[in-house]
């Protein structure tokens, strides 16, 4: 059963200011995404997803930047995320910041999550899109990187540099704008939308933080986290936690992941089936998903995509892809 995930409706606000003050009447933006104006007036309204990554792909369009994602985060601050961006700045430091963005972000955005991983002196933090269906999203990713390092910089005072970025779409005409906001390698067609950093700036004090403030807000946010659908929160987190598992080469089955959640595999597999889907249901979805970025990657071989995503056998894996996409890997990478 597929479900549609959304996003609170204030986050129209900054891409609607930015198109008018390009010149373009905000109602050629509606007609664009299908968008009724009306659901403005309820600033607790959502609206789905999908529709919002649309109205960056035709802000682009309509004023003509082929900039616009990475400008919007360039410019956007952090309060306007309300709950969000204000727990986020003022925690003690830049890794804190980071985790509870990752604790919270479904409170504003349920359509992706973040995730970190720490190896050694290295960092990688990560957007992922749940919601396969969206391809055209360019200027959304583009616009979440850039905002996470502008945000980086001007909240630890640091004028720090990523070692790496990387992006699933492909390269635009022109970088110019990305090597001067990014400053650092800029990759393109790559399986996953990331930030490559120093680990130590995770230790970075936060500028702004206001200890007291802080723990109001962290309880005020995990008060809105708990009223959104308990069966949603599960589902995004049984698929964060595949998500980790898959790019980790971890073990995803529904025992490992039962254990991470702390209840029991046949209490995970009942809640899961209220809500008409399962483990393996949500584990293909993931696969479906990777299998398809990972094969635009003319590096990996088929074997390897298999491995990645946790197959014993590339046999195993044919069979699966053969199953979600109606052709073989093969013929899928060929086009």
């Amino acid at each position: 059963m597929s479900r549609e995930y959304t996003i609170l409706i204030k986050s129209v606000n900054k891409i609607i200011d930015a198109v008018v003050s390009e010149g373009v009447q905000p109602e050629e933006l509606y007609r664009a995404v299908d968008f009724d104006p009306a659901l403005l007036d309820d600033p607790d309204n959502r609206i789905p997803f999908s529709q919002f990554v649309a109205f960056y792909e035709h802000g682009a369009r309509l004023t003509g930047d082929d900039a616009f994602g990475l400008h919007m985060g360039e410019r956007v601050e952090p309060e306007l995320f309300d709950i969000l961006g204000y727990v986020v700045i003022n925690c003690p430091t830049f890794g804190e910041a980071i985790n509870r963005l990752i604790r919270y972000h479904s409170i504003w955005n349920d359509g992706a999550f973040y995730n970190l991983d720490i190896s050694g002196s290295q960092a990688r933090l990560a957007y992922e899109y749940i919601d396969g269906l969206i391809d055209a999203r360019r200027h959304d990713c583009e616009m979440t990187l850039s905002i996470l390092v502008s945000f980086a910089r001007r909240g630890t005072g640091v004028d720090w540099t990523p070692h790496e970025v990387s992006f699933q779409h492909s390269k635009p005409n022109s970088i110019t704008e990305h090597q001067r906001i990014f400053r650092s390698q800029v990759h393109f067609d790559r399986p996953n939308n990331e930030l490559i950093f120093d680990s130590s700036l995770l230790a970075l004090p936060m500028m702004k933080a206001d200890p007291g403030l802080c723990v109001i807000l962290d309880r005020h946010a995990q008060e809105l986290l708990s009223r959104r659908p308990r069966a949603d929160g599960l589902i995004n987190q049984v698929r964060q936690l595949l998500g980790e598992a898959l790019n980790a080469g971890d073990d995803p089955r529904i025992e490992t992941i039962s254990q991470k959640l702390g209840i029991s595999v046949r209490t995970l597999q009942r809640k899961l089936k209220e809500e008409g889907t399962s483990h393996q249901d949500l584990l293909d979805e993931m696969r479906s998903d990777l299998s398809k970025r990972y094969l635009q990657e003319p590096k990996l071989a088929i074997c390897e995509v298999a491995y990645l995503l946790g197959f014993s056998e590339p046999s195993a894996f044919h069979r699966a892809f053969r199953r979600w996409t109606g052709s073989t890997p093969k013929e899928f990478r060929r086009g």
